[in-house]
């Protein structure tokens, strides 16, 4: 099981899983009370405050062995990348609901859940978390780079100045 947490993939989904929840949540807590009319900005604000929960989770746990860049860049370089992925969150639901007109009185309420469950929710969030782990990975976080390095240096013992026959 260790083995298995150590991966920052299944990091990611756990995160991911836990700030999905989260974004549900806040998303219909919002949809069914203070933003009835207003579904696609009801998502859209859920998925900023789990954006920021993901941001501490993943700073702190998915991407542990980052490059230790400064908190304030890496800060900045989450932002950008959950704007962008907020953005394709919410892209599916906006389409469906201001393209489609998947919306009542067009359709019957049930039909217009069902929809914005599945383009915003389901599918947003499915093209969002490809686009945010390769992001986050690639420009804010390093992982990438940060394995390759921990890598090596696991494979290549530094010099200690001696010699010693194995």
């Amino acid at each position: 099981m260790k083995r298995y947490l150590a991966d920052p993939k299944v990091r990611f989904l756990l995160v991911g899983g836990f700030c999905f929840v989260l974004t549900m949540a806040i998303n219909y807590g919002l949809k069914y009370t203070v933003l009835t009319h207003k579904p696609t900005s009801a998502l859209i604000i859920a998925t900023a405050a789990a954006s920021f929960v993901s941001y501490i989770l993943s700073s702190r746990w998915t991407w542990e062995h980052s490059s230790g860049k400064a908190r304030p860049r890496e800060f900045v370089g989450f932002i950008v990348v959950t704007v962008l992925g907020i953005i394709v969150n919410a892209f599916p639901q906006w389409v469906s609901r201001y393209v489609f007109h998947i919306e009542q009185p067009h359709v019957s309420f049930l039909i217009q859940e069902a929809t914005d469950f599945i383009a915003g929710p389901i599918l947003g969030t499915i093209l969002a978390m490809f686009f945010r782990y390769w992001a986050l990975d690639r420009f804010v976080f390093h992982g990438k780079k940060a394995r390759q390095e921990a890598q090596i240096t696991e494979t290549l013992p530094a010099n200690t100045g001696t010699f010693e026959r194995v």
